[in-house]
């Protein structure tokens, strides 16, 4: 649940002015930015992956709606949850308006949605999402340990290289969800990190 929350804050936080999640976008890794949204009113999501953490996303969207309503001052709505197959029975309900698809470039190229949730693993077509995503103008939100531990730094310089607001936020990979990239974004800027391990 912990980290489900985790990885929806950062969703959130790619689409609202306030930051409380890691950013890389525009000239300096810390900025935040907001994103133009397809309405005025609304931040739409795009989720590649409709497994545990896809399906865990989308179910606390739909509960706690008003929550993060109140939180953002936007209606969150996932318009697209984009699974290898389309047939196989989900546990978790779509919300109204959403459409299960099977081709990446239903999100990819939509351009009413804002944001792009990537849950899907591995590295190979999670990293082409990633980076069609962002390349289209879409901020993207991850919990990819794996393709964080092998492409973080080619992303980070295609985010910097890029025109626009696009994000790139990955606060839910790091940790099990401990917000330590916030903590250490604004709590410890007076100070020089030189290492950190851990088990």
């Amino acid at each position: 649940m912990h980290f489900h929350l985790a990885f929806i804050a950062s969703a959130l936080s790619a689409g609202t002015v306030s930051s409380f999640a890691p950013t890389i976008g525009q000239s300096n890794l810390r900025a935040s930015s907001s994103l133009q949204m397809s309405a005025d009113d609304t931040i739409t999501l795009g989720i590649f992956g409709g497994g545990t953490v896809g399906g865990g996303i989308v179910e606390i969207l739909s509960k706690k709606k008003s929550y993060f309503q109140q939180l953002t001052g936007k209606n969150i709505e996932v318009k697209k949850v984009c699974v290898r197959d389309a047939s196989k029975p989900r546990d978790f309900t779509l919300p109204e308006g959403c459409t299960v698809v099977t081709s990446y470039d239903d999100i990819l190229n939509d351009d009413d949605i804002d944001i792009a949730v990537e849950v899907m693993g591995g590295t190979t077509f999670a990293k082409d999402v990633v980076v069609g995503a962002l390349k289209n103008g879409k901020s993207v939100v991850t919990a990819n340990k794996a393709l964080i531990a092998k492409d973080l730094g080619e992303i980070e310089s295609l985010v910097l290289s890029l025109d626009g607001d696009a994000q790139f936020r990955y606060e839910a990979a790091v940790c099990g969800g401990i917000p330590i990239i916030r903590s250490m974004q604004s709590d410890f800027v007076g100070d020089e990190i030189n290492l950190m391990s851990g088990i």
